[in-house]
C-alpha cells in the first residue's frame, strides 16, 4: 500500500500476516553521487554516524534503547541512495520506528564520533586494499569510468578523499541532501500508516531530489595490471557496460550471464576449473547501478597460467556472445534465477530489501515481481540476442592484480590492448 507521510515522504507498506518480526528501510536521495568533489566517502561516514546518537540520546543511550526493544538499526550508502535499515518485533514497532525517525531527523553528528569513524574508515581501506579481489574491483572502476565520474572511485572513498572529511563536511552533506525519500515497511502490521505518520510527524523535506547523471565510460578495450610483487595468484576482473534494470534486455542478460559464470556448471567453470584446473572458481553476473548495468566476470588463477587463463576466459565470452546459450543451459539458468527466487522472500527483511532496491533504482514497486516474470519467459534465442546486442567481446575492460614482472609478457602476447601498469 502506498501512502503520503509528513514532509513529503512516501510510505510503502506490505502487510504480512503472521510475520512477527517487522522490517523497515528509509531510502533517502542522499547517495554518494551527491558528494562534493574531492570528498568521496562522505555519504558513508554520514550513514555510519546516524546510529551514533541523536540530539536527544547519546550513542550509548541510543544503543541501549534499541537493544531493550530487541531491535537493530544500521545504515549504508551506495551511489544513488542512503538507507537506514530497521528490524524490530511487531509489538515494539511503533517505538522502534520513532527511534528510526529520530536517527534520521535529528542525529547528533558529534564531531568526536565523526573523527573516530573517519579513522576507522581509513583503517578499513588499508585492509580492503590488501585483498586482491577488492583491489581488482577498485582498479576496474577506475579503468572503466571517466575519471570525472563519481563511479570511478570506491563508493566509500579513498585514503585521500576520506582524510579530508571533517564534521563540517558531514553536517553540510546532511543538511543539503536529507529530506526526499521513501519508507518501506513489511510485517504483520495492520495500521502501518498511523505508525509511520506519528513517528515522522516532524519530518521536513528541505532537500530537492537529485537527477541521476548519465555514466561516463572510458570505452574498452583496456587492459590494466596492478603490480603486486611476488603474488602467487592473479586476480582477474573483467567488465563491459550494459543497460540498467529498466531495459527490456535486463532479464535476458542475467540469464546469459548465469550461463557464462553463474554456477559450478557454467561455461567458464567447465573450462577454467574442471578442464584446465586454472582456478577454484570463476564468476559472471550482472551488476545493477542507477542508470546502467555492468557485465562482471572475475576469478583468481595461478600466476604461471595467467596468460592462457585470460585467453580462455575471453574466448568463452566471445563464444557465448556469438553463438548464444543452448536451450538446456537457458532452462537451467531460468530455474536457478527465477524458480528458486521465492525462497529469498521468506522474511520481511528480504521483502523490504527488494522493494527498497527498486525504489533506490528509480523503479516501480512492482519491479521485483515483473522481473521474475520476465526471467521465466527468456528462451535461448532471447538470451543470445540480448548478449550479442549489448556486449562487444572486443570492448572489454580487463584488470589483473598480480606480479607484473611475471604476467605482463604473456598478457601482452594476447594482443588484447596496450598494457597499463599501476603500482599497488
Amino acid at each position: 500500500m502506498r501512502s503520503e507521510l509528513p514532509g513529503g515522504l512516501i510510505g510503502l507498506t506490505c502487510h504480512l500476516p503472521g510475520r512477527e518480526l517487522a522490517s523497515a528501510q528509509l531510502v533517502l536521495d542522499a547517495g554518494a553521487g551527491r558528494e562534493p568533489d574531492g570528498l568521496a566517502g562522505t555519504a558513508t561516514i554520514v550513514a555510519r554516524v546516524l546510529t551514533e546518537g541523536t540530539a536527544q540520546l547519546n550513542a550509548t543511550e541510543f544503543a541501549n534503547k534499541l537493544e531493550s526493544m530487541g531491535a537493530t538499526l544500521s545504515a549504508v550508502a551506495d551511489l544513488s541512495s542512503l538507507r537506514l535499515v530497521l528490524d524490530a518485533p511487531v509489538r515494539r514497532l511503533p517505538a522502534a520506528v520513532e527511534l528510526l525517525a529520530e536517527a534520521a531527523g535529528s542525529p547528533a553528528l558529534d564531531e568526536g564520533e565523526i573523527a573516530r569513524l573517519r579513522r576507522e574508515r581509513l583503517d578499513e581501506i588499508r585492509l580492503e586494499n590488501a585483498d586482491a579481489s577488492h583491489r581488482a574491483r577498485v582498479a576496474l572502476r577506475a579503468a572503466l569510468y571517466d575519471s570525472a565520474d563519481r563511479a570511478s572511485l570506491p563508493t566509500a572513498g579513498t585514503v585521500e578523499t576520506v582524510t579530508g572529511i571533517d564534521a563540517a563536511a558531514v553536517r553540510s552533506f546532511y543538511r543539503d541532501t536529507f529530506g526526499t525519500g521513501t519508507l518501506v515497511l513489511a510485517g504483520d502490521v495492520t495500521d502501518a500508516h498511523t505508525t509511520l505518520a506519528k513517528a515522522f510527524s516532524g519530518w521536513q523535506a528541505a532537500a530537492e531530489p537529485s537527477t541521476p547523471a548519465e555514466p561516463r565510460f572510458t570505452r574498452g578495450p583496456r587492459l590494466v595490471i596492478v603490480h603486486r610483487p611476488d603474488s602467487v595468484q592473479t586476480q582477474l576482473s573483467i567488465a563491459h557496460p550494459a543497460p540498467g534494470r529498466d531495459h527490456g534486455d535486463w532479464a535476458a542478460l542475467n540469464i546469459a550471464a548465469y550461463v557464462m559464470g553463474g554456477g559450478l556448471n557454467s561455461r567458464l567453470n567447465a573450462v577454467l576449473r574442471e578442464e584446465k584446473g586454472y582456478t577454484y572458481g570463476f564468476y559472471a553476473g550482472m551488476q545493477s547501478l542507477r542508470r546502467h548495468g555492468l557485465l562482471i566476470v572475475e576469478g583468481a588463477v595461478h600466476t604461471e597460467v595467467t596468460g592462457p587463463a585470460l585467453a580462455d576466459t575471453i574466448a568463452e565470452i566471445r563464444k557465448l556472445v556469438t553463438g548464444g546459450p543452448t536451450a538446456e543451459e537457458t532452462a537451467s539458468a531460468v530455474r536457478a534465477l527465477a524458480d528458486a527466487a521465492p525462497a529469498r522472500f521468506e522474511t520481511a527483511h528480504r521483502i523490504v530489501a527488494e522493494l527498497a532496491s527498486a525504489v533506490a533504482g528509480g523503479l516501480p514497486v512492482e519491479y521485483p515481481s515483473s522481473y521474475l516474470a520476465a526471467l521465466r519467459v527468456v528462451d535461448a534465442q532471447r538470451a543470445g540476442a540480448a548478449l550479442a546486442g549489448q556486449v562487444d567481446p572486443d570492448g572489454l575492460t580487463v584488470v589483473a592484480v598480480g606480479d607484473a614482472d611475471r604476467i605482463r609478457e604473456p598478457i601482452e602476447a594476447l594482443g588484447l590492448a596496450d598494457v597499463e601498469i599501476v603500482e599497488d
